[in-house]
């Protein structure tokens, strides 16, 4: 059985995410609009039961609340599918790391011009968000990630990846990278190999084998 959990704040240590394991099925994959549909109709649906594993909730048991989260995911796959110029997939693949939320994705795709986007950009101050805090700051400077962590953080603390998977349309930044080192043990050094799973270009989790 494949567990999926995802987190959504920035500030879990290594050792809290080594049991992540990333859901094969999380490319972008079809979805509908649910918002006139019975929940229990919902809940059956097969694209909500997998955008619910990806989120990391049980999707037998979900609240309005968590409806709501999945059909704001579904939401924003359905948006980023009508990016049709390259103009317009590398503005949002560019400031996709620094979008906080699926509400303020839809925002920012709901708006019908590269032009108007680029307001929404400057008056939202996206790009100060890329200014690292004293948190990931720290992190790295200890050689350490943490989920929520930007995947250029994630460079600065652990190097260039071994090799990089991609989920998906690339500039979505749906992706897993492959570190390998030498750790040392009680009886010497070891080869290890650490995954680490991106949504958005950010992190949600990673193992190590």
């Amino acid at each position: 059985m494949r567990v999926l959990f995802v987190v959504s704040v920035l500030g879990l240590s290594l050792s809290a995410c080594t049991g992540f394991q990333r859901s094969a099925n999380s490319g972008y994959g079809s979805s509908s609009d649910y918002t006139s549909r019975d929940s229990r109709d919902v809940i059956r649906d097969r694209s909500v039961r997998q955008t619910a594993y990806e989120l990391g909730k049980d999707p037998g048991n979900l609240s309005a609340s968590d409806i709501q989260e999945i059909q704001d995911r579904n939401t924003v796959r359905q948006m980023e599918r009508t990016l049709r110029s390259n103009k317009e997939k590398e503005q949002y693949s560019r400031i996709l790391p620094w979008l906080q939320s699926d509400a303020e994705k839809i925002e920012f795709l709901s708006i019908p011009s590269i032009e108007g986007r680029q307001v929404w950009i400057n008056k939202n101050k996206i790009w100060s968000r890329s200014t690292a805090p004293s948190q990931m700051k720290d992190l790295v400077e200890n050689q350490d990630i943490a989920v929520g962590m930007p995947q250029e953080y994630v460079k600065k603390s652990w190097g260039e990846p071994t090799s990089v998977d991609v989920s998906g349309n690339p500039i979505y930044k749906n992706e897993r990278w492959r570190y390998e080192r030498q750790s040392s043990t009680s009886s010497g050094y070891r080869k290890e190999t650490r995954f680490v799973y991106f949504e958005g270009g950010r992190v949600v989790g990673w193992e190590t084998q």
